[in-house]
């Protein structure tokens, strides 16, 4: 499965066992790179989020993620982050990172601050950021580590799990960082490929109804239209499955079903079966419900694109490519069938 298929069970408590020896170091090395006494503040600027007016300094050089997603962005912006999480050295195939960033980020001997559910306070402060980036499902409001990273540098939140939260975070921070003119390419390019794909792929767009299925052992779920993982299927204009009300949680997570309930796939014509669970795709072989649904007894079922949890206009650039190479798939059965 990816890498943002869910939260790590354990990250709650992992982190308070480690807050409180954290602290002690994170309080020295704040000292150490605080102002000397009688020295001018840095002047400052006021950043209004979505989750709150923020002080920010007015020169930002040095910046830390503790997300997935952020340094992506950043780096579309020619901006190197100072510390990132340690996915971007662990994930080196492109499982859950394109490649492009993750091999920047270890060419440029980024500091590693540990990962987002187990992050090293120590590290963070070392890496002495002027602010520190996050996104709400990493780093929840209401987590202890919170006042923590508070303690080393402001923290710009910004939310994750909707489709428009990687476009939201890619221009907002063009806007902090003033970096806008280096963005307008990289969005004049996702935006004339989108347009061509949706000329090229219309009546697949209007007629089939598609959904993004994720099997695993013993149960399975769909991604909806707002998931952080189909923003860019949703942005080329697709129809999406009419999902039942129970089927997404609060935190816009799918719930999960046992393969009895497989028939909720009924009104699906295309499914895109998100990669990464083999076997577990591999049991619906002799699963007679699935076997039923109109989407399998047609044919119409592939695997969905690689990297789908969208970071930035880059990024996302790769995911339109993914896609058109599915959806070339999809026509040619299509036409296949006459």
């Amino acid at each position: 499965m990816s890498l943002f298929a869910s939260a790590h069970p354990n990250r709650r408590a992992r982190r308070l066992v480690g807050i409180l020896t954290a602290s002690v170091a994170v309080f020295a090395l704040a000292a150490c790179s605080s102002p000397a006494e009688g020295d001018a503040a840095d002047d400052t600027r006021v950043y209004e989020s979505d989750f709150g007016d923020i002080e920010l300094p007015e020169k930002i050089e040095r910046i830390v993620s503790v997300d997935f997603y952020t340094p992506a962005a950043l780096i579309d912006l020619g901006v190197m982050p100072v510390g990132v999480v340690n996915s971007y050295y662990t994930d080196t195939e492109g499982v859950g990172i394109p490649v492009q960033y993750s091999s920047a980020v270890a060419d440029a001997g980024v500091a590693s601050i540990g990962e987002y559910y187990e992050l090293n306070l120590e590290a963070v402060a070392k890496a002495d950021p002027d602010v520190i980036i996050a996104t709400s499902d990493f780093l929840p409001l209401d987590d202890p580590l919170r006042e923590e990273l508070e303690k080393v540098a402001p923290i710009i939140t910004f939310e994750a799990r909707d489709g428009e939260s990687w476009r939201t975070r890619a221009t907002e921070l063009a806007k902090i960082l003033d970096k806008e003119d280096v963005l307008e390419p990289l969005v004049e390019k996702y935006d004339a490929r989108r347009d061509e794909i949706k000329d090229q792929y219309a009546d697949i767009l209007a007629n089939e109804a598609v959904t993004v299925m994720v099997p695993v052992a013993d149960e399975w779920g769909t991604y909806a239209d707002t998931h952080f993982a189909t923003p860019i299927l949703r942005d080329l204009g697709a129809t999406f499955r009419e999902q039942a009300d129970d089927e997404v949680n609060e935190a816009k997570f799918p719930n999960w079903f046992s393969y009895e309930n497989l028939d909720r796939l009924s009104n699906a014509d295309t499914i895109f079966v998100q990669p990464g669970n083999d076997e577990a795709f591999a049991a619906l072989d002799t699963n007679t419900i699935w076997q039923n649904l109109p989407a399998v007894q047609r044919g119409m079922v592939f695997d969905y694109i690689p990297l789908s949890p969208t970071g930035s206009f880059g990024w996302a650039s790769e995911n339109l490519e993914d896609l058109a190479d599915l959806f070339a798939q999809v026509q040619a059965k299509i036409d296949a069938q006459g």
